[in-house]
């Protein structure tokens, strides 16, 4: 499982197409919004989007206008054995252009 946080910063006036633009993505929330434009965002581990991938989308969605990663959580266990390491995939559900061409 894999979670991280971040803070988007936003025009105050695009708020509810930002959270629809951004929680069109799987594993997304957003939370709350200070009114200075600074919109909390968590992202979860989500089936056939890799979580960096949608982490690129993200920032490119129009209405953002910056990210900051806030917090990261992750509880898988990393091991410099290549035979322990997942073998990299390819997702045809990904949100990020470049891991679909």
């Amino acid at each position: 499982m894999n979670i991280v946080s971040l803070v988007l910063r936003i025009k105050p006036e695009t708020r509810a197409e930002a959270e629809a633009a951004l929680c069109a993505y799987p594993g997304v929330e957003c939370h709350g919004m200070s009114d200075d434009g600074k919109l909390i965002v968590t992202v979860e581990d989500a089936e056939g989007a890799a979580m960096s991938d949608t982490l690129i989308a993200l920032h490119r969605v129009p209405e953002v206008l910056a990210a900051t990663l806030a917090y990261e959580y992750t509880d898988a266990q990393l091991s410099t054995s290549p035979e322990t390491l997942p073998q990299a995939t390819q997702s045809t559900n990904s949100p990020c252009e470049e891991a679909q061409s």
